[in-house]
């Protein structure tokens, strides 16, 4: 059964956004037009799915909170992203997790997986987006470099706090003990 295109030249809100029906296609919101989102290469799958993994254990044993993959994610600014990973901490998932499975309000992490389609996207115009939303970390992972940066939310903006490249242990901030290595990610 073949799904109609939604119309991208009108104003959407973000509850219109919400309320399109699953993909594929999939569409984010950026200042009120719909983005259409390009499929996902093997590589980016693979470090994604290793990734929300390993959180998803480490949020497991430790009762950290909630991890989720390729969720929509209504900002409070208006905007309306699908990230590769998620989480919301423990004490504010009520108040973000919709019993439909979305979130609403900003995350206390986004992970955004770089891929030769959205690179640019993930490094300017969602890292401003997830930075004017209140997002407190944001992890940009690139496959084809080796590299994770990791971003804290400050008064003054997000600060690089983190810069790991090939094999070198990632220690991320918001999961105390938590160490990972891109290469382990990589899956190959």
């Amino acid at each position: 059964m073949s799904q109609h295109a939604p119309p991208l030249q009108k104003d959407w809100t973000q509850d219109e956004w919400l309320s399109l029906p699953e993909g594929p296609p999939y569409y984010e919101l950026e200042g009120g037009r719909l983005v259409l989102m390009p499929s996902p290469h093997r590589r980016h799958q693979q470090v994604t799915g290793l990734l929300f993994a390993r959180l998803y254990e480490y949020c497991r044993q430790h009762g950290s909170g909630t991890v989720v993959m390729e969720v929509d994610v209504a900002l409070p600014n208006g905007r309306g992203y699908i990230p590769d990973i998620a989480f919301v901490a423990r004490e504010r998932g009520s108040m973000l997790l919709t019993p439909d499975g979305k979130v609403r309000g900003a995350p206390d992490l986004v992970v955004e997986v770089l891929s030769p389609s959205t690179r640019l996207r993930d490094l300017f115009t969602k890292l401003e987006g997830y930075q004017d939303a209140g997002v407190r970390f944001y992890w940009v992972i690139d496959p084809e470099t080796l590299l994770i940066a990791e971003y804290e939310l400050t008064p003054e903006g997000y600060v690089l706090r983190s810069h790991v490249e090939g094999d070198a242990v990632f220690r991320p901030r918001l999961f105390e003990g938590l160490e990972l290595k891109l290469t382990d990610l990589l899956g190959d």
